[in-house]
């Protein structure tokens, strides 16, 4: 599909096409408006629609910005890009197309079977005795990695665990402080929040730890997008560039953030507090508020315009791009036990939640869309 849309749409083809008409109007007397080659967002929708979920339709990633879906495309460059590099490489192009319309997508999804229960405890057969877990985990954050690789932040052992596409722990590093939040911010590093300081962590092979951020505010809530850092500290969202140097208050709450997530095309910023969710642009500018009165344990993104919240009964909720609700994924609460975290997999379709009982539940879910 890639290559068909790079077809269509780039200069040599948009020449030959000015050729062929100008052919037929001398050899064949055909007016130029007769022909037309046209490549809507629509039509867009329409093929990623039959692709149904398949490697082809969703893994259209930024060049420019890793694990960043591509969104436009720009027939000047020939490229295909993220809403982040409009803005820094092709403010002046012209005739610019979006390849994904989050307002006319409507897409449910549903969980399907539970998989299984995964142990994500650090024991004696796993590691070194001497580096076990001493306290039950306690995983207030997880993030997907490329090849549905998971990463977990377990409060209580102050440890980052990572773990391979059979659920299973592969590498784990020791944190200076408990964590709060993790998220994968491209290039096979990830950005973990330590109360006060914001730590890098390389994560290709065994985790290891790399530099380390003071910040002059309390931090809890991350979220990443290309080169953009947000930070919450508790009742106000920052927004920090790449070296976290550049501060910029970008939006304050009357109330607790416990987390934060980004949209894939990093134009929507959704936190919960404890009185609800709360829907922001990248501006800073209000969108909408949902769940009023409802204390939320966790948000991830599924893709494509979908979100998903976590409540404190362990249920989980369906919202649109601008975060209005759209529908309940589970009929019946997913545990007994109190769940901390989730993330998505999307490469497998998969919604994976954090048991305080050293472990992962990981369900099978069904996606199915329908166009307004």
């Amino acid at each position: 599909m890639e290559d068909f849309l790079k077809t269509v749409n780039c200069n040599e083809f948009q020449q030959e096409l000015f050729n062929l008409r100008r052919w037929l109007y001398v050899q064949k007397k055909v007016e130029s408006h007769d022909i037309i080659a046209n490549c809507s967002s629509n039509g867009i929708e329409k093929a990623k629609q039959r692709l149904h979920f398949t490697n082809v339709a969703r893994n259209m990633n930024c060049a420019n910005h890793q694990n960043i879906q591509c969104t436009e495309y720009c027939p000047d460059h020939d490229t295909f890009f993220c809403a982040a590099c409009r803005e820094s490489k092709h403010g002046t192009c012209h005739g610019i197309k979006q390849l994904m319309s989050y307002v006319e997508r409507k897409r449910r999804l549903a969980i399907k079977s539970l998989k299984g229960g995964y142990n994500v405890r650090i024991d004696n057969t796993l590691i070194n005795i001497d580096n076990n877990d001493q306290l039950g985990c306690m995983i207030t954050s997880m993030c997907m990695l490329p090849k549905s690789e998971v990463l977990l932040a377990d409060f209580f052992n102050k440890k980052l665990k990572k773990l391979n596409s059979s659920y299973t722990v592969t590498s784990y590093c020791g944190l200076p402080e408990k964590p709060y939040s993790v998220c994968y911010k491209g290039k096979d590093t990830a950005v973990v929040s330590l109360r006060n300081t914001i730590q890098y962590v390389n994560v290709s092979g065994n985790l290891n730890l790399r530099q380390l951020m003071k910040l002059d505010h309390k931090c809890y809530g991350l979220a990443c997008h290309g080169d953009t850092l947000y930070v919450s500290s508790g009742d106000t969202i920052y927004k920090y560039d790449k070296d976290c140097k550049q501060k910029q208050v970008l939006y304050q709450l009357k109330f607790y953030t416990y987390s934060i997530v980004l949209s894939d095309d990093g134009e929507r910023l959704y936190f919960s507090t404890n009185t609800g969710l709360t829907t922001i642009d990248c501006k800073g500018n209000h969108i909408s508020s949902q769940f009023d009165g409802y204390t939320l344990r966790d948000i991830c993104i599924a893709g494509e315009g979908m979100v998903l919240v976590l409540d404190e009964k362990n249920n989980v909720h369906q919202l649109d791009y601008n975060g209005k609700k759209h529908g309940t994924v589970n009929n019946i609460p997913l545990s007994n036990n109190k769940l901390c975290s989730m993330c998505f997999d999307k490469e497998r379709c998969r919604l994976i939640v954090g048991v305080v009982e050293d472990k992962l539940r990981v369900y099978k879910c069904e996606l199915w869309s329908q166009v307004s």
